[in-house]
């Protein structure tokens, strides 16, 4: 293979996992003597070298923004060998059709779960992706469902991050194993050397999207009852978002605001450095399929509670889980991180994970399924 097509919707400037992930999958395609061309939303790109990148403009009003994303993957397809969507809809959808009609070979990448994640902004009761399913609530989905599944069935593959979500499509979907496949995310450790933690006061980091589904009015609950523990505690929640005014005031209405600090997005050199200076992490979101932060917080032997509902418990089984749905588990899981012999077995623990995952190890994964 020599020419692909990565279709995305996020890319740099742009901040966050997804849009990192299109600029160093890209990069790395091109080292490997492949001509990448980017097809995504946005503009004001930064220069780039090794690949093309064309952006559809924000300014366009939903649909039509859509059609003209639609119209460069069709033109940028021409010459591409196969084509690579990083999520399902805004990418795969015009991907999927683009690709009928050039018969090209089409991979979609699933990073998220689009009909849990919309439900589950929509205000409805918390419910995990697992129960979502169970429940057969993305049939009431709609249209949405409908197009999802149309692009499911007709891509020719299908790219997870965890076995956990690949399995729940297999089966909600009636997809074969065949057309299945999981690439695992980044994972590369920084080093192995413990060193006691000397800060103060002690910081527990979370950093995301402020989002619904991110949990974090549970998160300030949780934090609350473990002042009462230790109240030399402080809460940093680094990141943007739309529910990040409602958090700021469930912040002052609990009288937290001297314990819990709100941040912006930080760059990753920027966030590393704050995982580095943090006493533990913490992230209660109601399901995360592959966490980056978790997966970033591990690489630095840096302590975590997490949610039990993510598909990486397969890949680091010893990780510190709790149930997002009940403050006791949660409460109970962070707690034990403020006893000194249980921190610092924890650490020994993470230290001692060997497992890595590299960009030039992801890029042969995607080859050799292009080229099968």
């Amino acid at each position: 293979m020599t020419n692909l097509l990565i279709a995305t919707s996020i890319f740099p400037p742009d901040i966050g996992g997804p849009a990192l992930y299109a600029k160093q999958l890209a990069e790395e395609f091109s080292r490997q003597r492949i001509a990448v061309a980017v097809v995504t939303y946005g503009k004001n790109f930064l220069p780039v070298s090794g690949y093309s990148i064309t952006g559809v403009s924000r300014i366009w009003p939903k649909g039509l923004r859509h059609l003209i994303y639609a119209w460069k993957v069709f033109w940028q397809a021409r010459n591409a060998d196969a084509i690579l969507a990083l999520d399902s809809l805004a990418a795969g959808l015009p991907s999927v059709l683009v690709g009928k009609i050039f018969r090209k070979k089409v991979l979609i990448r699933f990073g998220g779960d689009f009909l849990w994640e919309k439900f589950v902004e929509s205000g409805q009761e918390p419910i995990t992706i697992t129960e979502f399913y169970n429940q057969g609530l993305h049939k009431a989905r709609g249209f949405l469902n409908f197009l999802i599944t149309l692009v499911v069935r007709q891509t020719d593959n299908l790219i997870f991050t965890t076995n956990w979500q690949k399995n729940l499509f297999i089966k909600y979907y009636g997809l074969g194993n065949a057309k299945t496949a999981v690439i695992n995310n980044i994972f590369e450790k920084k080093g192995s050397q413990l060193f006691p933690y000397q800060e103060n006061p002690k910081i527990i980091l979370w950093a995301g999207r402020f989002i619904r589904l991110k949990n974090l009015d549970f998160l300030i609950k949780i934090f609350k009852r473990l002042l009462v523990r230790d109240a030399n505690l402080v809460l940093e929640l680094v990141g943007d978002g739309p529910e990040k005014s409602a958090i700021a005031a469930t912040i002052q209405a609990e009288g937290l605001g001297q314990a819990v600090k709100l941040g912006n997005n930080l760059e990753q050199k920027e966030l590393f450095a704050r995982i580095q200076k943090s006493y533990f992490c913490i992230l209660p979101s109601i399901s995360e399929i592959s966490p980056n932060f978790a997966l970033q917080c591990v690489s630095f032997n840096k302590p975590i509670v997490l949610t039990q509902e993510t598909g990486i418990r397969d890949q680091f089984p010893g990780l510190l889980y709790a149930d997002p749905l009940s403050e006791d588990s949660f409460f109970s899981a962070a707690a034990k991180l403020l006893d000194k012999n249980f921190y610092d077995n924890y650490q020994k623990y993470l230290s001692e994970i060997r497992y890595s995952k590299t960009w030039p190890d992801m890029a042969r994964e995607y080859l050799q399924i292009i080229c099968q």
